[in-house]
């Protein structure tokens, strides 16, 4: 274990040694520094110390570590039918036919990341709630199968710096089109056709013909899958290729490459493939002659059905074990994704958060339908329907049915009419999970004296804390959470407000009662307190003048939120307000590029867009808080301003406009029209004497159930 902590500093390693095992000569500490291990065993505590079997050679009971150490056989030996550890292993593997109990600690068990883990908890306590509130065990529970992310800690390249860096080497025999390739910035290279006519040297792939890139983008070029997309969701760029047209068409969709298409172009993919434009993979589909075998077509099918990430897996296996009767189906987001842009079911990221539900209801249409298709079995439905092929491109063309079930209609009045009903609803529950702060106790930095709220430690034995007028002290000390306190003001009159527990006193004061009171009188200086309410974490849920919003944090006597009412428009206002996101992230790649020109947006879509974000100020619960109230005016007077604006900036500004309505903390810039930078910003008196009405609402897992606390009814 030495040797893997100080695996980056042999001369630690050494010391260690040294002081821990003073017995080894030096020459045996520097052999031993020499050896390198890296990463943590993959052996759980349990697998090691309480899988148990019999030595069939001394009859001795002993664990696996145990018998490590006691043995001259390896892990691998040991779980031999020589030993009995494999049998025990299954057993407690084994779920068994009836619901199990499954606590934190099941999860705590399980071979992943703590990162993990707590969405799995979090999961798995949803579908118990919704257990509950249905009445019964669900038959059929949908895991989405998310796209896979990058490595960790992998640099992202550029598009093109990528592809100057592989020009680099061959630059003077493609000079023109490398002084081409030099004038294009980042953003044109998100186009695949363009990133494609790079990297295949201005060629079509299937006859090595020149393309002209001037018609690039017309009907003259496509860019075609190796593999065919009715067999195989696979996007990537090692199963697409840029094509004149024609030969896509003749290709249809056939595998293998047709063999005058290798012999035109073969010579083409040999010189890519050396010069490190296309991967192994991309050339091998391209050269491969054997068609598709049936375990091949199964195996594609099976990608849409099975999951192999370990977290996903271990999401499933929770469920079996709470849920051995239900059926757990997996969906894949990218089909998911298809589905969305087949049937034009727009996704607006940034108005709200409702898109996650709405995934979650397309992942049980769409997994469902795989399901009822293909049955969990994509090696039987292939085996078992010689003559019948199946086209994923066309999975929801046909009507879907096995049996007595219907998984899908076809046609404008069949399933998608229901879907389409059902996504354009916004009565969805919307939950935050409230909060404890654990970690940084304050800035870290150290400030003069009159200002450090934290004091440091002094250098006396007995603990005592150096004095701030004479050290100074630590800044902003993080608050753990926050109490409700009754206490009276300088006339004798009562108040009632929140106060912040810092996290480096929560332990301590949580000892008991009398030590919050103490904290409440002599830190916080409030007269006669009285603990209303002992935690209040953050993120809370609170309804303060029937506008909901979380808290979030605190300034000063003030305390900050974040609004908790989802923002809701028409299909239209979606619309413009996708593009205008659109327009803004391309604006933030490259600034002088001129976007003006592409702008699918009018004038009359910038204005319906500005007028609604005015009067949903004006007449509706966003008008509560004071903060927002305040910048109605703004928006009024700030319209003919608005109105000189040039398409780009009237872009900016309505994407700042719209983060007044967001559920999360972001403020908006609205000097454009005469605001300020930082406009939106929720505050509240920490004191909530002055308010009509403030509850603190306890909402279960689901939103289904809650508690409401009147705050000052307490």
């Amino acid at each position: 274990m030495d040797i893997t902590l100080f695996a980056d500093s042999p001369k630690m390693l050494k010391k260690r040694l040294k002081q821990k095992y003073p017995q080894l000569s030096d020459k045996q500490v520097t052999q031993l520094a020499e050896k390198k291990y890296s990463g943590w065993g993959r052996l759980s505590r349990a697998f090691l110390e309480e899988v148990e079997s019999v030595n069939p050679e001394t009859g001795e009971v002993m664990n696996l570590i145990t018998a490590l150490w006691e043995t001259n056989d390896n892990l691998m030996r040991l779980l031999s039918k020589k030993y009995g550890y494999v049998e025990e292993i299954e057993k407690r593997n084994a779920w068994g036919d009836s619901e199990c109990e499954v606590s934190y600690q099941t999860i705590q068990d399980l071979y992943v990341s703590p990162a993990v883990r707590r969405p799995i908890w979090q999961a798995l306590r949803i579908v118990k709630e919704i257990e509950h509130i249905m009445g019964s065990a669900p038959e059929r529970i949908f895991v989405e199968m998310a796209r896979e992310p990058g490595k960790k800690g992998e640099r992202k390249v550029s598009r093109k710096a990528r592809v100057q860096e592989l020009y680099r080497y061959c630059k003077k025999e493609v000079s023109e089109l490398y002084d081409s390739l030099s004038e294009k910035d980042e953003n044109e290279l998100r186009s695949d056709k363009l990133y494609l006519y790079y990297t295949q040297l201005g060629r079509c792939m299937y006859s090595n013909e020149v393309i002209d890139l001037e018609e690039l983008f017309t009907n003259r070029y496509d860019i075609d899958h190796i593999y065919p997309a009715s067999k195989v969701m696979d996007d990537s760029l090692d199963n697409r290729v840029l094509v004149k047209s024609e030969r896509n068409r003749s290709k249809s969709d056939t595998f293998p490459v047709p063999q005058s298409y290798v012999i035109q172009a073969k010579d083409l993919w040999t010189a890519l493939l050396k010069k490190g434009m296309i991967s192994k993979e991309k050339y091998h589909r391209l050269t491969r002659r054997d068609p598709f075998s049936t375990d091949e077509l199964a195996g594609f099918i099976a990608r849409q059905l099975v999951e192999t990430r370990q977290s996903t897996k271990a999401v499933t296996q929770i469920l079996n074990k709470a849920y051995p009767k239900t059926e757990i189906v997996y969906a894949k987001a990218k089909a998911v994704s298809d589905f969305r842009q087949e049937f034009d079911l727009l996704k607006v990221r940034d108005m709200n958060d409702h898109h996650h539900a709405k995934d979650a209801y397309l992942n049980i249409v769409v997994g469902n339908t795989y399901y009822v298709k293909f049955t969990r079995d994509a090696a039987w439905f292939v085996k078992n329907n010689p003559g019948r092929t199946y086209n994923l491109k066309k999975m929801f063309e046909r009507d879907v049915k096995r049996g007595d079930e219907t998984a899908w209609i076809s046609g404008e009045k069949g399933t998608i009419h229901t879907v389409k009903k059902w996504m354009r609803k916004h009565n969805i529950l919307f939950t935050r999970k409230a909060y404890e702060v654990k970690g940084g106790l304050f800035d870290q930095q150290l400030v003069k004296k009159g200002k450090g709220q934290v004091p440091i430690k002094g250098g006396a034995e007995d603990g005592r804390l150096a004095s701030i007028e004479k050290y100074g002290g630590y800044n902003k000390a993080s608050g753990a959470y926050f109490i409700l306190v009754q206490s009276d003001d300088k006339k004798g009159n009562p108040m009632i407000s929140f106060k912040h527990v810092p996290v480096y006193l929560a332990h301590k004061l949580e000892e008991s009662q009398e030590h919050m009171l103490q904290y409440c009188r002599e830190e916080l200086g409030l007269i006669n307190p009285r603990i209303l309410l002992p935690k209040i974490k953050m993120d809370a849920l609170l309804e303060v003048d029937g506008f909901r919003m979380h808290l979030s944090g605190r300034s000063d006597n003030r305390l900050l939120f974040k609004g908790a009412n989802q923002f809701i428009v028409s299909s239209n206002m979606q619309k413009t307000i996708k593009q205008v996101g659109k327009i803004c992230a391309d604006y933030a790649i490259n600034k002088k590029m001129d976007i003006s020109e592409k702008m699918e947006l009018g004038e009359t879509d910038l204005r319906g867009l500005y007028d609604t974000f005015q009067d949903k100020l004006k007449n509706t619960i966003y008008q509560k808080p004071k903060q927002m109230s305040d910048l109605i005016g703004i928006l009024e007077k700030g319209k003919e301003k608005f109105e000189c604006l040039s398409k780009v900036e009237k872009c900016l500004l309505l994407n700042e406009i719209l983060h007044l309505f967001q559920c999360r903390r972001v403020l908006s810039d609205l000097t454009l029209i005469g605001g300020s930078k930082k406009s939106g910003n929720i505050r509240l008196n920490s004191n909530i004497n002055k308010l009509q009405q403030v509850f603190l609402i306890n909402q279960s897992i689901t939103g289904f159930y809650e508690q409401v606390i009147d705050l000052k009814a307490l």
